[in-house]
């Protein structure tokens, strides 16, 4: 007799089921997708922003040949605990997390705020992290990261019809082309209907 299994379900950004797992009396949040057997990519989230808020273009690409993980931070949608009041304890959070999901080595990108979490991830945790990849960040400590800038806070102090539309201030100019380039990615990242992060 012939038995035939099932091929394994391959997950994309917007199929991906949420996953839990508990460290340092967290309950995180995660999805991991993509191609398994290498070193894992973990990406470190932006202010105010949550797994939903990655665009599925870049996600799903990088997807194409490594296996990609997205995580909440504590006190982040749906991760338990309180936001942390520093950088420190954000890192040391992620490892936990990382630690939590039986990684013993990771590639880190992180973007804006993320990317200060995940350069103190790297140095705090030398052996676990291969390789940093920093997006539209800036140095830990570095001149004027404390605060914003007064154009980041006119963008961030507006009232938005739709919130999301906050995002074409932060991270498009006002030309007509970045505008449009703009809308699609708030398309994109809208397009999963299912299990979607609360806010």
């Amino acid at each position: 007799m012939i038995i035939h299994s099932r091929p394994a379900t391959i997950h994309t950004h917007q199929t991906v089921p949420t996953q839990f797992v508990e460290a340092n009396g967290i309950r995180f949040a995660y999805r991991r997708f993509g191609k398994a057997g290498g070193v894992p990519l973990v990406f470190n989230m932006h202010f105010t922003g949550t797994m939903d808020h990655w665009d599925p273009l870049v996600t799903d690409g990088l997807s194409a040949t490594r296996e990609v993980i997205l995580f909440d931070n504590a006190g982040i949608s749906s991760t338990g605990g309180e936001v942390p009041s520093s950088v420190e304890e954000m890192a040391a959070n992620a490892a936990a997390f990382i630690a939590a999901i039986d990684l013993a080595k990771v590639d880190v990108l992180g973007f804006s705020l993320g990317g200060l979490v995940a350069q103190e991830l790297t140095l705090r945790n030398p052996v676990l992290v291969r390789r940093l990849v920093l997006v539209g960040t800036g140095p830990r400590g570095g001149e004027g990261m404390a605060t914003l800038t007064p154009e980041a806070q006119a963008v961030f102090g507006k009232t938005y019809q739709n919130p999301d539309d906050v995002w074409l201030g932060v991270f498009f100019t006002a030309s007509e082309a970045s505008q449009a380039a703009g809308r699609a990615f708030l398309k994109r990242f809208r397009l999963r209907q299912q299990g979607r992060d609360r806010r």
